[in-house]
């Protein structure tokens, strides 16, 4: 399918979805027609509408996104809105708010690129809803505000990729910030009022802190403070972090007293997916670099505060990359037992019966490396990643559909929302995130309603590597969630010798 071109912009913007060729706007308003919502969207969106801030936690693939549209069109008709989400998102949801409201483009603002575009964007009056990433939001809201008098309303899709991080101003100095400024710019934003819909299927993200923002903005009353939270949820080590987990019943209780949640199974019925651990060894050289490091990053992995913040897990990540791209640190050895060894066999499998790949990869250099292999054995593989624009993303997601591109090697975190590919039959996953929400949502991209046939899902594993302490904390991490929320638990099996 080649790239449409188009000389007129429908709306005077930089970077709007509208104008890129992307979305036919007259195939949006034929498709809107033959819209309809389930029953359980439609209690949903009416309990939503009724109360003030609101928590979707239905499951990926469930439609939360019709009934976020739709509120956010309710909504907007006599004030303006900020609909926030991961940068991913942003294209597909416009055209999403296209589809299933009467808005018209010029009603719909892409906050995106540069500070001037940007600035050009939120002047732009006639806007009703203004789509923006969470970075974008925490830095902009308040020109918003200071705009816009009728700015009040928050919407935030995969809320948990926002804001599941408490912060707090420091008081001796409240330019400065206590954990994750972003979390505090959301609570500063609703402090001044308006209606809130946070929409995850995964609120508990790996630890119950990550629901505190969400309840402490329902009602603050809940638990005044997280230090409150904390002791009531977790028993601390003696450095006062989180060792374990308490009271889940009480979490699960607030959360169904003021959101609401269709599960998977409920929508569709049990899913069809078959999950196989494929069994790796590494080569020699490759065992023996990889060993120096094991024990660190085996200990950094344990520290759930290293895990969550921002572009830590440094071991871990080494210790990744010398099993996925070992070559990246002049390790060059024949291995016919190694990862790339058993993705070529997959490859020549998906040859044979004319199937497409789906493929999740944390290691950026490794996704290049993926593609290249896929490429050599006469593929058509793209990667899709955070080096990616949001339009191209578009591009490879309408590509990848109609099969120009065979093979797609993705980021977990980057596509592991919004996207459905329920064509693809085989999901492999090279190497896992640590998080059992990651893993749930990237092999949810193909598992959309009912499938007629089973989803076949590959993990790659390294014998006694961290790949199976990795997917211990999944596991681990899955067992909590569940006591919380009703849903899949994630069960890897562990390839433990070697």
């Amino acid at each position: 399918m080649s790239k449409k071109t188009s000389t007129k912009k429908i709306v005077p913007l930089p970077r709007q979805p509208i104008n890129n060729g992307l979305i036919d706007l007259d195939d949006v308003r034929r498709r809107r027609e033959g819209l309809s919502l389930r029953a359980y969207q439609i209690n949903h969106l009416g309990f939503f509408m009724n109360e003030s801030r609101v928590i979707d936690r239905s499951d990926a693939g469930t439609g939360k996104t019709p009934v976020m549209c739709l509120w956010l069109y309710a909504r907007s008709k006599e004030d303006r809105c900020v609909w926030t989400m991961p940068k991913s998102l942003m294209a597909k949801n416009y055209e999403e708010l296209l589809l299933w409201s009467n808005l018209e483009p010029h009603q719909i603002v892409m906050v995106d690129g540069t500070p001037e575009q940007r600035k050009q964007q939120m002047d732009w009056r006639e806007g009703r809803v203004f789509i923006m990433g969470f970075d974008t939001f925490a830095n902009n809201w308040e020109y918003l505000r200071n705009r816009y008098s009728n700015l009040k309303h928050l919407c935030g899709d995969e809320f948990h990729k926002g804001f599941s991080t408490h912060g707090k101003r420091d008081y001796r100095n409240p330019d400065k910030f206590i954990g994750t400024r972003r979390t505090v710019m959301f609570y500063d934003f609703m402090r001044a009022g308006g209606h809130l819909l946070a929409t995850t299927g995964t609120i508990i993200n790996g630890r119950l802190t990550s629901a505190f923002p969400v309840i402490h903005t329902i009602n603050p009353l809940y638990y005044s403070t997280y230090e409150n939270f904390l002791n009531w949820h977790a028993y601390l080590d003696e450095w006062g972090s989180p060792k374990y987990w308490k009271n889940h019943d009480r979490v699960s209780q607030i959360l169904d007293a003021h959101g609401r949640r269709v599960t998977y199974e409920q929508a569709y019925g049990k899913e069809a997916k078959e999950q196989f651990v494929i069994r790796c060894w590494m080569g020699a050289k490759q065992h023996k670099a990889y060993k120096e490091i094991e024990e660190k990053a085996i200990l950094e992995l344990d520290n759930g505060d290293v895990m969550e913040a921002k572009n830590e897990g440094v071991v871990i990540r080494r210790c990744l990359e010398i099993m996925q791209v070992p070559e990246k640190f002049g390790i060059v050895e024949t291995n016919e037992n190694g990862k790339e060894a058993r993705l070529l066999d997959e490859v020549e499998t998906a040859i044979e019966e004319g199937e497409q790949l789906l493929i999740f990869e944390p290691i950026k250099a490794a996704q290049y490396k993926w593609q290249d292999l896929l490429k050599r054995a006469g593929r058509r593989a793209e990667v899709m990643n955070g080096d990616v624009t949001g339009a191209a993303r578009m591009w490879q997601d309408k590509n990848f559909k109609t099969g120009e591109i065979q093979d797609l090697i993705c980021s977990p975190d980057v596509a592991g929302v919004g996207f459905n590919w329920e064509h693809v039959n085989t999901v492999i996953f090279m190497a896992l995130d640590w998080q059992d929400t990651t893993f749930i949502q990237n092999y949810r991209r193909a598992m959309r309603g009912t499938r007629t046939k089973p989803l076949r899902i590959l993990i790659y594993q390294y014998v006694g590597s961290i790949d199976v302490k990795i997917a211990q904390k999944i596991n681990d991490k899955s067992y909590h969630r569940t006591k919380i929320e009703e849903g899949t638990e994630v069960k890897i099996s562990a390839t433990q010798k070697r």
